[in-house]
């Protein structure tokens, strides 16, 4: 064994000091992201976990759709500066669609009859490429074509994609529902879907690989919105062939981004696509949008930043500390932040105002309410004391409530499933069963055969069973609303919590009395809303369909078929109030609310405006780097006192051990020095 030299010691305790300040130095950045990131253009957001999906033929969720649609583009987009009324443009299209009249030969009751449908006729821009991929010779993505936008078709009609937009297209398109048939067939017998059969109402044109055409059994002018959405998007079959389920998770599209990263449970990276084709910031938009800043980028090619990161963050006060941090560039106002972001004057804060952050303000095209089982033996059915049992509940249900104690007041009482923004919505119109009232409640409990909520037959208190979700704190708060609002009227409250994927699936198929629910707009017309209760849209034979309360009125149904048809006018005003005061009387919902929300951003993040529908708004912002670095640096400055105190315990701890180094130096330097004699 050899001892350290004196200088040796010296040097060697210096190196620990040493090391000691630069572990501690490490230790006082708390930036999540790698050096010199933050000061380029890259936007930095978050999701609460990962997307179930990013195939565009499947993913559906807001949080999947704001990465898919900036992958997948469409043949149209929404203007992203005009909301009033919502504008579509041309996006992968080269031109507006020919929409001609079409005859179609139809057999009813073992006849043939003919009515007129529908033919659109499609062109694409040339040009348009693919992202570089290894499915691709070469890895060189290919050109795109007409071709791929029809494969996309067929895939919604996959039964193993189980996309969730097949009801959209399968009563319209010209042999679409009998081809969904046979591949669910082919399913049965574990074969694959037959991508070679052919579909009536899907057409390619033989001398322009550019162009293609679908036929409609009936006029429907909505078939613009569904094709600015990703599931109509153009899908390379290279990619689906090479990735299979793996596509889930290795997209391949022709849009402004590709998927650069994915780390399951922490972040999902997208950068600029090199592949992708020209498209420009907006050079007009409504008034007042250039004093806000909101043209300065007039023209631009876009996307105008490099990068967005999403990272996981599945806890929302992490989320709000990263914020305040200026680690996130935006975030929203909750209920736990709520009286630090806002004054009593309903404000901006203070302090928010300080460090340079902006509210916005945004109403969503959503509907908030509570569904009826219509198949229920005990609140469904069509007959006139089963309608006042729902509309004696419905009474009972404060909106208010729910609104200022889950969304701090924002928001709007809903009379009727359309929301503000979009035709048919009317601002004056009162639900009569609708404005909280549980005396009048109490009286249709009777009038429907339940006297102070007791069946006189068996003496037992009526009893609501709501199937929900609430597995949180916050959930849990929600369900006790409704169970004392309910409870008042004399009726007696079940709450059943189960975990989301199980709760969808006694959703699918039927298993509930009585559930909470939402609506999104897919796009930005009243059928968006209505045919939620069409009852051919009904949750039945294992199909997911949108009508989650299988209401089924045949005039509604009826009404519905006609208006969806129609441009807006008085004709299609008309026949919306008709349909509304069918649904109103029967009552298979409790409307509850339109949705309404504060967002907060920083000065840095610039080109922001909220839009309802469109979920590829992304492209659009610019963020100033190198402000965003000054302010991150100036409010997380290092606090040294930790590092002072970690620095003088190594000193203080090295000491002794220094002295116990010497001591036994200097015994052994005795043991061995050489005898003298006398």
């Amino acid at each position: 064994m050899s001892f350290l030299s004196g200088t040796s010691m010296r040097r060697s305790l210096a190196s620990l000091i040493l090391f000691g300040v630069i572990l501690s130095l490490a230790g006082c950045s708390n930036n999540p992201y790698p050096p010199g990131q933050a000061a380029r253009p890259v936007i930095y957001r978050t999701m609460p976990e990962d997307p179930r999906s990013l195939d565009p033929s499947f993913a559906y969720t807001v949080s999947e759709a704001q990465i898919v649609d900036l992958i997948y583009p469409s043949f149209y987009r929404y203007h992203y500066l005009k909301r009033d009324p919502f504008v579509l443009e041309l996006n992968l299209g080269a031109e507006e669609p020919k929409r001609e009249p079409h005859v179609v030969t139809e057999v009813e009751k073992g006849r043939k009859i003919q009515k007129t449908g529908e033919a659109w006729t499609f062109r694409i821009k040339p040009g348009i490429r693919f992202q570089d991929d290894p499915c691709f010779p070469g890895g060189k993505g290919r050109e795109v074509k007409a071709a791929d936008f029809l494969f996309s078709f067929r895939r919604i009609a996959d039964p193993s994609v189980h996309s969730p937009v097949l009801g959209f297209f399968a009563d319209k398109i010209l042999g679409f529902h009998e081809y969904a048939e046979r591949n669910s067939e082919l399913l049965k017998k574990g074969k694959l879907a037959d991508y070679s059969a052919p579909v009536e109402g899907l057409q390619l044109d033989p001398n322009d690989p550019y162009t293609f055409r679908i036929l409609l059994n009936q006029p429907y002018p909505q078939l613009r919105y569904l094709m600015a959405m990703h599931f109509t998007t153009p899908q390379a079959h290279e990619a689906v062939k090479k990735y299979g389920d793996e596509l889930a998770r290795h997209p391949v599209g022709c849009g402004p981004y590709v998927l650069a990263e994915f780390i399951p449970k922490q972040r999902i990276v997208l950068k600029a696509n090199p592949n992708r084709y020209p498209e420009y910031y907006p050079t007009e938009g409504e008034p007042g949008d250039r004093e806000k800043g909101l043209l300065k980028d007039a023209g631009k090619r876009l996307p105008l930043n490099e990068m967005i990161v999403y990272s996981t963050v599945k806890e929302g006060i992490t989320g709000w500390n990263l914020f305040l941090q200026g680690y996130l560039d935006a975030w929203g106002v909750t209920q736990e932040n709520y009286t630090q972001v806002m004054s009593r004057q309903g404000s901006l804060s203070g302090e928010m105002k300080r460090k340079g952050v902006r509210l916005d303000r945004s109403v969503g095209a959503t509907i908030g309410y509570f569904a009826f089982n219509m198949d229920d033996p005990v609140f469904g059915g069509y007959t006139p004391q089963k309608r006042k049992l729902r509309q004696a509940i419905s009474l009972a249900v404060d909106s208010q409530a729910f609104i200022d104690l889950f969304n701090q007041g924002l928001g709007e009482n809903a009379d009727f499933l359309i929301p503000p923004g979009i035709y048919g919505y009317e601002p004056g119109y009162q639900n009569p069963y609708r404005q909280h009232n549980p005396e009048k409640a109490k009286a249709l409990l009777a009038e429907a055969g339940y006297p102070n909520g007791i069946d006189p037959k068996s003496g037992e208190r009526l009893t609501l069973i709501h199937d929900n979700t609430a597995t949180n704190a916050a959930g849990r708060q929600f369900v006790g609303l409704l169970k004392k609002q309910i409870e008042a009227i004399g009726v007696r409250y079940v709450s059943r919590s189960w975990r989301r994927p199980v709760w969808e699936g006694r959703v699918d198929e039927g298993k509930f009395q009585f559930i909470a629910y939402g609506w999104l707009a897919d796009y930005p017309d009243p059928e968006n809303f209505v045919f939620l209760l069409y009852g051919p849209n009904g949750r039945v034979n294992g199909r997911s369909g949108v009508n989650s309360s299988n209401y089924n009125n045949p005039e509604y149904n009826r009404l519905f078929e006609q208006m969806r048809a129609m441009e807006d006018g008085p004709e299609r005003l008309a026949l919306i109030r008709k349909m509304r005061d069918i649904a109103v009387e029967d009552s298979p919902w409790i409307y509850r609310d339109h949705d309404e929300s504060l967002g907060l951003m920083y000065n840095w993040l610039q080109n922001v405006k909220t839009h309802s529908v469109a979920n590829d708004t992304s492209k659009y912002l610019s963020v100033d780097g190198p402000y965003r670095v000054e302010k991150q640096l100036d409010w997380n400055r290092p606090n040294y006192l930790p590092l002072a105190g970690g620095v003088a315990f190594l000193v203080l701890g090295s000491i002794p051990a220094a002295e116990v180094v010497r001591r036994r130096r200097r015994r052994k330097l005795r043991r061995n020095r050489p005898e003298v004699n006398p």
